[in-house]
């Protein structure tokens, strides 16, 4: 489905690599620049969790949208029911009854498990706050999903412009330990790289540089959502 916006209400309380980690890697014995390094390590990681379309340490995420049903319609026109295997609704209309949550994995359990639903009813405006008990989480698909419950729909609301509402934690762990060594490789490479070229521009050669971090980000890579 299109979203509108995605932005983060709760950053990470953790990195997946620590400063230690960096400056054994650079081979830093001082603490002249741990500042810099710190800094390097949340901009090396907010990029390649972009460049991933994944979320590496919890973050709790809101993702505002027009409607549950994306493009296809409100539920008073196509009549959706999600019953089973299979989606009621006007012949010839293939509803999209799911709705994706990006930069997965979702977390799975701990406390950091809560998701938001808010939506906009009608035309007075009133936000109104979605039961848990009224929808089902997927959180072990990629990206993980919410949809209806079996037999039921979404509520009728307001098709505007951010009517929708959804906060939800994603990432392997609140600290590094369960991020994959990839990633952790690749940052260390990338703010080794950023702490060694400190000018927007060189004489030499253009280049991309460090080699292979793409490479092993691209093993966990996720395609666009939108």
């Amino acid at each position: 489905m299109r979203y509108r916006s995605l932005v983060r209400a709760i950053e990470p309380t953790s990195e997946p690599v620590t400063l230690a980690e960096v400056k054994l890697h650079i081979r830093i014995d001082n603490a002249n620049d741990d500042a810099l390094l710190t800094n390097l390590i949340a901009a090396a990681r907010a990029w390649a969790e972009s460049y991933c379309d994944r979320t590496f340490c919890f973050t709790q995420w809101t993702l505002r949208t027009d409607s549950f049903y994306g493009n296809v319609g409100s539920p008073s026109q196509f009549g959706l029911k999600a019953d089973g295997n299979n989606i009621e609704g006007r012949a010839n209309t293939v509803p999209n009854l799911d709705v994706e949550l990006p930069r997965p994995p979702m977390v799975t359990s701990g406390t950091a498990t809560s998701v938001s639903v808010s939506y906009t009813p009608n035309v007075s405006g009133t936000t109104a706050t979605l039961s848990s008990s009224e929808f089902r989480i997927d959180r072990f698909s990629t990206p993980g999903a919410l949809r209806p419950n079996y037999g039921g729909t979404w509520p009728s609301h307001l098709l505007d412009q951010n009517s929708i509402s959804v906060s939800w934690y994603a990432g392997y762990s609140a600290d590094g330990t369960s991020v994959p060594a990839q990633v952790k490789a690749a940052l260390l490479m990338i703010v080794s790289h950023l702490w060694s070229n400190r000018e927007l521009a060189s004489d030499v050669a253009l280049m991309e540089i460090p080699v292979g971090v793409k490479a092993m980000l691209d093993s966990i890579r996720w395609g666009a959502y939108q």
